[in-house]
């Protein structure tokens, strides 16, 4: 069995390491989907955007590798291998999309209005003529639903973490700590949690890994505290000296979400989409007043202890769980006994 991703991931190395290789330096999403496929008797191969945007280049690709499936990840050339099967010699191949964003929300956010709204046509497209959708979010299922199309719910993955908290030289301090990791981008509304943080006494601290993004700069302080980018084991570390682990984007199925759930730590999280993972109050915390919810967190530890416990009852699968759920869904699509969850 063959699985071509068709991607807009931009670094060269996307496409030349083997998926091992690839797993390696980042063991999780599709890098560990398809080593665990791997593992499990498919042949993979991964094309970035040089050469999903490229018609000719990804015919070729196609009649080379001759997939069995295609999985498509991200928005921009994810209707070129419904588009351009009609072109290649080997046709006899399903596309699968990889659905996880609001695509619309977050082109009007980077590129505006204009954009956003092209994206908002193109998503429905992609949606309605793939010959399946895989989606991490209920959110996105339901919209899926009003277009006449029934995607299969798979979840993100976490790998128990693995890491030495001896070797981080990163050491927490504050009478709350609370660590956010990852993206910082405007669409993750990270930034309401960072003005938050300057009505707060100094001695609870806000801690966030992840690349630098500018039009944070303002609100670092005392008490909002920009760690930049952090090799995996301090990161790893990081999270682990949190009394509290943040989520700040309007999602339901951010990665971040099981890594978090790894670590049996109370999580604060925006009151929207994250409800229809979480059930706020009893295994997270849901705000859209970040000071008046960290203050109750910093004041009632008993509230603390009871979210952590009560979120050890939502399952964390791992990532070779995970590539299970896609190669029995693949195949049986394949097969034609699929039956959606």
């Amino acid at each position: 069995m063959r699985l071509l991703l068709v991607s807009t991931h931009r670094k060269p190395e996307f496409e030349t390491l083997s998926a091992a290789d690839y797993f390696a330096l980042h063991p999780y999403s599709v890098g560990a989907i398809l080593h665990n496929l791997e593992l499990r008797g498919w042949q993979t191969r991964r094309l970035g955007i040089r050469s999903t945007v490229h018609p000719g280049r990804l015919i070729r690709a196609i009649n080379d590798f001759r997939p069995d499936i295609i999985y498509t990840y991200g928005s921009l050339t994810a209707l070129n291998p419904v588009w351009l099967r009609r072109l290649c010699r080997h046709r006899s191949y399903k596309v699968v999309h990889g659905w996880d964003d609001v695509y619309g929300e977050i082109w009007h956010d980077v590129y505006g209005w204009l954009p956003g709204r092209l994206m908002d046509i193109m998503e429905r497209a992609i949606i309605r003529q793939s010959d399946g959708v895989v989606t991490l979010s209920r959110y996105n299922q339901e919209r899926g639903r009003k277009w006449g199309v029934e995607s299969v719910y798979i979840p993100n993955g976490a790998d128990v973490p693995s890491y030495d908290p001896s070797k981080c030289p990163i050491r927490l301090e504050g009478r709350l700590k609370l660590v956010y990791t990852g993206d910082q981008a405007r669409w993750k509304r990270t930034w309401e949690i960072c003005a938050a943080m300057a009505d707060l006494p100094k001695d609870i601290k806000l801690y966030l890994t992840g690349g630098h993004y500018p039009y944070l700069d303002k609100y670092a302080s005392e008490n909002c505290i920009f760690l930049g980018y952090l090799p995996k084991n301090d990161q790893l570390s990081v999270m682990a000296q949190a009394d509290v682990l943040v989520i700040t984007a309007n999602q339901d199925c951010n990665a971040k979400i099981q890594e978090y759930l790894r670590f049996g730590k109370p999580i604060l999280g925006y009151d929207g989409r994250p409800n229809l993972f979480f059930t706020n109050g009893h295994n997270a915390l849901l705000t859209r007043d970040y000071r008046s919810a960290i203050l109750r967190l910093a004041n009632d530890p008993g509230l603390r202890a009871r979210l952590a416990a009560n979120a050890r009852d939502l399952p964390v699968l791992t990532w070779a769980e995970i590539a299970a759920q896609f190669d029995d869904y693949f195949r049986s699509l394949l097969e034609g006994t699929c039956s959606l969850p």
